[in-house]
């Protein structure tokens, strides 16, 4: 296959952790050109990855790469993958996909206007046990889905290159939209469409930390979500079937449990020795080679933008109803009444 003529917009440090080093070790794509509003920053990695041209404008790209990994704020994902597909430039943008559906839907005209694929950054599921989980359920091997249980911590650790993240207008909200929207992509690759039946959260007008989410599946099973910045939580998600239940943990810990109705249990993950040796490095290579196929072959991307955009769906509804995750801590009732503090 020729390799993918490839540029890189945003610098920041999922391109600098991630994708750089993927693109590097990756004989599918051709680092041509780096693009960042902070030319010091482009100019950096260019110089570490070997591109041989550096623009501080994603628009001066057309006619000179074939595709593009857009790795900007989220407030930029929907203006900056529009401007690239309408030039012809196949996209691969990082999760979420945008921050709303008619941001989603704006990607979408402009690449089917123009013929270019659009596939989103949810490398979740290229971790092994993601994969393996899918299979477990698409195939119906546990039987019908009766409950699940997600609960997930994440913890504020990320090098980011900029304080994007806690600007509601910037990001497009908080921790649920910031990385929520992976296991959201998750449930529904691995359960079908979702509904959401409600909603809490402590954005208190700002950015959410904690927030409880309510949905349901196709088939009527309620799924409980509870995600959180500021607390260990098992980090699992648990999908009790009339066959058994089944605890997926995708990464730290990297858990597939399963339990039989007369409580025997199998335990252990999915065997794959390239993720063992390297697990980021080989997600984000995969990933990578999965676009790079679609460009090249006009295959569909393992995310494509309609499930993307699903994802976004559910971020978007579930705000839509949002009602205050109230502790004791942190609402008194006097407090939630008269506005005041005593």
């Amino acid at each position: 296959m020729t390799p993918v003529r490839l540029a890189i917009v945003g610098c920041g440090a999922v391109s600098a952790e991630y994708h750089l080093p993927a693109v590097a070790a990756s004989d599918a794509v051709e680092l041509v050109a780096v693009v960042d509003p902070v030319q010091e920053r482009a100019e950096t990695l260019a110089a570490e990855y070997g591109a041989t041209v550096i623009e501080t404008d994603h628009a001066r790209l057309a006619g000179g790469v074939e595709a593009a990994i857009v790795a900007v704020p989220n407030r930029l994902h929907a203006p900056v993958a529009e401007d690239l597909a309408a030039a012809g430039i196949h996209v691969l943008v990082e999760k979420p996909l945008a921050r709303t559906t008619a941001e989603c839907d704006r990607i979408a005209a402009a690449a089917a206007q123009a013929g270019v694929v659009v596939a989103v950054g949810h490398d979740f599921r290229h971790f092994p046990v993601a994969r393996l989980a899918h299979t477990l359920l698409t195939e119906g091997l546990l039987g019908d889905v009766l409950e699940v249980d997600l609960r997930q911590s994440t913890g504020g650790n990320w090098p980011y290159a900029s304080a994007y993240v806690f600007s509601r207008e910037e990001s497009g909200g908080g921790v649920l939209i910031d990385f929520g929207v992976h296991l959201l992509d998750l449930l529904g690759w691995w359960l079908g469409p979702l509904t959401v039946r409600g909603y809490r959260d402590d954005a208190a007008g700002g950015v959410e930390t904690e927030c409880e989410l309510m949905l349901e599946t196709g088939g009527g099973a309620p799924v409980s979500f509870q995600l959180t910045r500021l607390r260990p939580m098992r980090d699992t998600v648990v999908v009790r079937c009339a066959r058994g239940s089944l605890e997926i943990g995708i990464f730290e810990p990297e858990v597939l449990r399963l339990t039989l109705p007369d409580g025997a249990i199998m335990a252990g993950g999915a065997e794959d020795r390239e993720f063992s040796a390297a697990p980021m490095r080989t997600v984000f290579q995969r990933q990578l080679r999965d676009f790079a196929a679609a460009v090249r072959q006009g295959t569909s991307p393992l995310v494509p933008l309609e499930e993307g955009r699903r994802a976004v769906e559910l971020v978007e509804r579930a705000y839509a109803v949002r009602e205050p995750l109230r502790r004791p801590w942190d609402w008194p009732e006097i407090l939630a009444v008269t506005g005041e503090a005593r």
